[in-house]
């Protein structure tokens, strides 16, 4: 149902992405074609001295390595966001689902309370055209039908709102429309309110804070940075030592008047100084340091975050739950069969119709109360586990370009 989200869409790409520049990364520097002219006098070259060679570095295998390792450091974050995502759009969408599924029960009580509303009315009428009731009952009926009425176009709205957020997780075309419209119907199938209740009745007790921290969103993005920054800092160490670069190539020697041409080998070797550019190598990695420090704080500040939004998160489930699981089904059953039992009794005047307004009123708010307090368990579970990253985490595609930028600077 989720293969066309749009948010999995844009995580997956960037997954390719890292995978693309950690492919195109590690390996070793072209080599360098030079020809050179020499001691041409007057144009002649023929007197000057030709020289061609081919140089290349080599011995840069820790250099190289270096920027696999931090390929690899972008595409583990690209796919820790990734399951991130997966797993905070499933719960929003299971979430969504089931809201649907419970204000569309709520909704059909609604209409059967309508529904007996109206025959009382019908009842009301009858003995008023023979002079055995009032007509105030008749409005009294009447007010008490709008006011269902109401709740019911609300808890329509309600299950409008489910249907929007569907869509929009699942890719937000009609399509998606289409997708959401199916789920609802499946889970919904003449047993909407049945599989919501049995849902909600075993949902398993909220697990530990502790275990929620270590496998939550922010946490673990975070992780991925400081893994990210550790392998940039190993790079940057591998580009400040010494590096070789060796070239081969053949020399032509002009003709002079002492001697003929002549043609001979070129071999030389060259290493480079990082000594030589200390000042520069100590700013860039200390600024590597701080880079790595910040990192470490992000982490440390992800997990008090965390624990705390957790906290709450647990408490608001664990209170949801026991609510969800406080109705005693016999009884409501026991009640519903009382129903009917009610309204035939008020046909027959054995009952008033305030009496029968309070019954009906009062069996339909327990039972809305108990739809809805499933639905606030469920999407309490569904805030709990979905480990959702914050706005403040960076990125994943661009958790590394701070430094490579700084990198690419030197």
């Amino acid at each position: 149902m989720l293969a066309a989200s749009r948010e999995l869409s844009l995580r997956r790409a960037e997954i390719t992405a890292a995978e693309a520049r950690r492919d195109a990364s590690g390996f070793a520097s072209p080599g360098l074609l030079v020809s050179e002219v020499d001691d041409a006098r007057n144009g002649r070259l023929d007197r000057g001295s030709v020289r061609v060679e081919i140089s290349r570095a080599f011995l840069s295998s820790a250099r190289t390595q270096g920027e696999r390792a931090v390929g690899d450091m972008e595409v583990q974050a690209a796919r820790v966001a990734l399951g991130a995502t997966e797993r905070r759009v499933l719960a929003e969408a299971t979430r969504a689902l089931y809201t649907a599924v419970g204000w569309r029960a709520i909704v059909r009580r609604l209409a059967a309370q309508d529904s007996l509303l109206a025959s009382a009315e019908a009842s009301v009428r009858a003995r008023l055209s023979v002079g055995e009731a009032r007509y105030v009952d008749v409005l009294r009926l009447r007010t008490e039908r709008l006011r269902v009425n109401g709740d019911r176009v609300a808890a329509e709205s309600e299950i409008e709102v489910a249907a929007v957020t569907l869509v929009g997780l699942i890719g937000g075309d009609s399509a998606a429309a289409g997708i959401a419209a199916a789920s609802f119907d499946s889970l919904d199938r003449g047993e909407g309110l049945g599989a919501l209740l049995t849902v909600a009745a075993r949902l398993p007790e909220a697990p530990s804070v502790e275990s929620l921290v270590a496998t939550a969103a922010d946490v673990r993005l975070a992780d991925a940075r400081i893994a990210l920054t550790a392998a940039q800092r190993q790079l940057l160490l591998a580009e400040q030592r010494p590096s070789f670069a060796g070239s081969l190539g053949l020399q032509r020697i002009g003709q002079d008047s002492n001697s003929p041409p002549g043609l001979g080998p070129v071999l030389s070797v060259g290493m480079t100084l990082p000594f030589t550019a200390g000042r520069a190598n100590r700013a860039s990695l200390e600024a590597a340091d701080r880079q790595t420090a910040v990192a470490l704080a992000e982490r440390s500040a992800a997990s008090v975050a965390v624990r705390a939004a957790l906290g709450v998160a647990r408490a608001r489930y664990e209170a949801a739950r026991r609510r969800a699981t406080s109705y005693d089904a016999a009884l409501l059953r026991a009640a519903r069969e009382e129903r009917e039992s009610a309204l035939a009794a008020y046909r027959i005047t054995d009952i008033s119709l305030l009496d029968l307004l309070d019954f009906e009123r009062a069996l339909t708010r327990v039972e809305i109360e108990r739809a809805r307090a499933s639905i606030d368990a469920l999407a309490s579970l569904a805030e709990l586990l979905s480990g959702a990253p914050s706005s403040a985490m960076m990125s994943p595609s661009t958790a590394g370009s701070g430094a490579d930028r700084g990198r690419d600077d030197r």
